[in-house]
């Protein structure tokens, strides 16, 4: 069986350009150059017929089309991850930074994200913030914060380039309430996410 498909290079500069929506800081993670990563990526949408992505002033947002493109193959390279560490256990996997805002702590269970091995290979590390502006600068994957409503018109709208999804929590000393989970538009549905997020429901529930 002969498989017709865009080339890994093309598909790799477009994951790391959708996930940080910046030719410039995926061309830092894969070792070459802005234009090079803008060639590859050209030569993808050239290849599939489509535009991925909308070239703007100060930065990409991605199309109809590259916003259900990039999940799946977003989900190809965790597998392909998921694949080498089964054979290979000492390569680093991706893992998220998360921000975490202060009153969002105190809703956690103790050490959290450490308190259970089921995050182990998802977060790497924590810093106590809700400040948003931290995931435009790549400084963090995802963000935790109390909120009295989701970031738009519904928990998984995008606002600025992000998406959100909404945890309801249950607590004695203050009722009722939910914890925004922010991330970039495209990571809200892999695997990462969806293992701190069943974590989340688990703990808050």
């Amino acid at each position: 069986m002969t498989y017709r498909l865009p080339t890994l290079n093309g598909l790799r500069a477009f994951e790391a350009s959708a996930r940080h929506l910046s030719f410039k800081i995926a061309a830092s993670e894969l070792g070459v150059t802005p234009g090079a990563v803008s060639q590859q990526v050209k030569k993808l949408e050239a290849s599939l017929g489509i535009a991925l992505f909308r070239r703007l002033p100060h930065g990409l947002l991605l199309t109809r089309e590259g916003e259900a493109y990039y999940p799946e193959i977003a989900r190809v390279f965790d597998l392909l991850t998921a694949a080498t560490e089964a054979v290979a256990p000492d390569i680093n996997a991706k893992k998220f930074t998360l921000g975490v805002g202060a009153q969002v702590i105190d809703l956690l269970p103790d050490r959290w994200p450490r308190h259970t091995p089921a995050l182990d290979g998802f977060v790497r590390d924590i810093c106590v913030t809700d400040d948003l502006a931290l995931i435009f600068e790549n400084k963090l994957d995802a963000i935790l914060r109390r909120t009295n409503g989701p970031a738009g018109n519904s928990p998984g709208n995008p606002v600025g380039g992000l998406s959100a999804k909404i945890i309801p929590y249950q607590c004695e000393e203050d009722g009722s309430g939910h914890v925004q989970y922010i991330c970039r538009n495209g990571l809200i549905n892999c695997r990462q996410s969806k293992a701190i997020l069943e974590e989340l429901e688990r703990c808050l529930g």
